[in-house]
């Protein structure tokens, strides 16, 4: 039974990376930065082009540097996923411009002069609008055993899926193989929490965990609410800053309620993370490289303490 009182095991997973390939999307997205890059400056595309070239090199040569930045500070860094490295591109304009990059500076000078002082504000509704886009044409590209997977964790295990995305744009990637949600609460063993916003840092206050070499930031509230309401035995995730440092950091804190943290290894994945989750410093720290394997990996923590998946 878990702590909410189920008497079946309970998991909180993340969607995207975890369900779905993100590659599709992340080079619409991409495609898009450079579309609404250029009609806001007027600039050439090869003048655009080397100014991105340098965030770009920036980023790849001190990724400890640079993320997807709240009001200044790293909520993830660039190197977790590609839609990470979006955001982190167009913070890095700015960090870069602050550097002495006359390129850089100038790029940001002329966004500010559009009306976009907050280049993280105007990354995040290029995302947004291109991912709507996307979405649109065809939906999320689902893993092909995601539906199985899915149906064989329901027959075990209530299901919480707990993503940034919004609720409907996740519900249709489900609803049309057959599967319902409830809301938060509900009896049908599959939960929906979308619009997360686990990566809101709250500053109530302040707090970093280093994990490995990266300090990471865990005070995010609105997650911290989902998670204990929800207080699910495993928690699934392919983004370490996002999805699991704070849960392993509560349950640092407070080791009554001590979930399975599984990181879901990627293309992407970096090795830091990676790393963190082969060592001893974090035992409730698990992998799993095929999502095929997810139910099995449940049963055996849930039953004991199996360390990964392979």
């Amino acid at each position: 039974m878990n702590t909410t009182g189920h008497t079946q095991p309970k998991i909180l997973t993340d969607f995207d990376g975890v369900w779905t390939t993100v590659d599709g999307q992340a080079a619409a997205v991409n495609a898009a930065r450079g579309r609404r890059l250029a009609e806001l400056t007027g600039w050439s595309e090869s003048d655009l082009g080397a100014c991105l070239d340098r965030v770009a090199a920036a980023l790849a040569a001190e990724p400890v540097a640079h993320g997807w930045r709240i009001d200044g500070r790293i909520t993830a860094y660039c190197d977790e996923d590609p839609f990470l490295r979006h955001n982190a591109t167009m913070a890095g304009i700015g960090v870069l411009g602050d550097r002495d990059d006359d390129g850089c500076a100038a790029l940001r000078d002329v966004l500010a002069a559009a009306g976009h002082h907050d280049l993280g504000a105007l990354g995040s509704q290029i995302f947004l609008d291109a991912s709507h886009a996307y979405l649109d044409r065809g939906g999320h590209d689902l893993l092909p055993t995601a539906p199985d997977v899915l149906s064989t964790l329901l027959a075990r295990t209530d299901v919480v899926f707990c993503t940034n995305f919004t609720t409907g744009a996740v519900a249709r990637s489900w609803t049309p193989r057959g599967f319902v949600f409830d809301g938060p609460g509900g009896t049908s063993g599959l939960t929906l929490r979308g619009e997360a916003r686990k990566q809101v840092l709250t500053a109530d206050p302040v707090r970093e965990v280093v994990f490995g070499n990266r300090p990471v930031a865990v005070d995010r509230t609105h997650y911290r609410e989902a998670l204990l309401a929800e207080r699910p035995d495993v928690i699934v995730g392919d983004v370490f800053s996002l999805d699991l440092a704070l849960p392993l950091a509560m349950s640092h804190d407070d080791p009554s309620w001590s979930p399975h943290c599984v990181l879901m290894r990627t293309a992407h994945t970096p090795a830091w993370a990676r790393d963190l989750a082969d060592g001893d410093s974090w035992p409730r720290l698990h992998t799993l490289d095929d999502l095929a394997r997810l139910p099995a990996l449940v049963t055996e923590l849930t039953a004991g303490d199996k360390r990964s998946a392979p």
